[in-house]
């Protein structure tokens, strides 16, 4: 079986994407225990899922009500499928096989059938270069505040999590440095003005920067966050309450990807 390949590109110290060309649109990474076709096939879906919404950039194209009977035929659609251990280097235990060991597997759909699928939810593919995010992010955790830094000394778990979601939707991200932040984020990052953010949007070459409030809620509990883009048109805030930290940066990221899309 042809195998892709499969890359995260990251530019400089602070900068991710997900995006190496207009493949990596159709293609989707799922966890499964071993690597074996009674744990691969029923991932199939989950895969689909995550594709379609990479792929079009909007992460509520899984709520159509079409969308569950074109994921009972996602078998049909996966081109190329490749596994990755996660505990590779790791010596199996003497009571473990492969089959108890976690595997990324990575789809790649095709195109063609893909598009096709798409086209059936009323969606089409969003090709190309994906605009640079650049993120404001201010965190206010049980024991401190604090806005979210490249080379910050707090948030590595964030960071990386963010990440994360940067490739699931594709979307490059940006986290300036604590020097630029320090220059514009004098006060709570809610009341950042415009121009500001403007000159630090320009500053480190994103194309939409994202200002964002999460707040641990001990009464939900959980993360509550409230995201919007700032510099855009009016209307563009979003929230979510109750969730952990990877769930909420997902939020952002596909919330901004939903946003920033191609109208038709």
């Amino acid at each position: 079986m042809k195998k892709p390949l499969l890359t995260v590109l990251s530019w400089f110290a602070f900068a991710v994407t997900g995006q190496a060309n207009d493949d990596v649109l159709y293609r989707s990474s799922v966890i499964v225990t071993g690597d074996r076709e009674e744990t691969r096939v029923p991932a199939i879906p989950e895969g689909f899922a995550l594709a379609a919404q990479k792929l079009t950039g909007n992460p509520d194209v899984v709520h159509n009500l079409t969308f569950a009977s074109l994921a009972t035929g996602a078998p049909a659609m996966v081109w190329s499928y490749t596994y990755h251990d996660r505990m590779f280097g790791r010596p199996i235990h003497d009571e473990q096989g492969t089959r108890d060991r976690p595997f990324d597997l990575t789809f790649q759909f095709d195109r063609t059938r893909m598009d096709h699928a798409m086209a059936l939810l009323g969606e089409r593919p969003w090709l190309g270069p994906r605009p640079k995010l650049a993120l404001v992010i201010e965190v206010t955790d049980m024991t401190r505040s604090y806005v979210l830094a490249a080379d910050g000394v707090h948030g590595s778990d964030l960071r990386a999590s963010f990440e994360d979601a940067s490739v699931l939707f594709a979307i490059p991200i940006i986290f300036a440095k604590e020097a630029n932040l320090s220059a514009v984020a004098q006060e709570n990052v809610d009341v950042i003005p415009h121009e500001r953010l403007a000159r630090l949007k320009s500053r480190l070459g994103a194309d939409v920067i994202l200002v964002g409030h999460l707040h641990w809620k001990t009464n939900e509990p959980g993360w509550h966050a409230v995201w919007r883009l700032p510099l855009g048109p009016e209307g563009t805030k979003w929230e979510i309450a109750g969730v952990n930290f990877d769930a909420a940066f997902r939020n952002a990221i596909g919330g901004a990807a939903k946003r920033m899309r191609p109208t038709r």
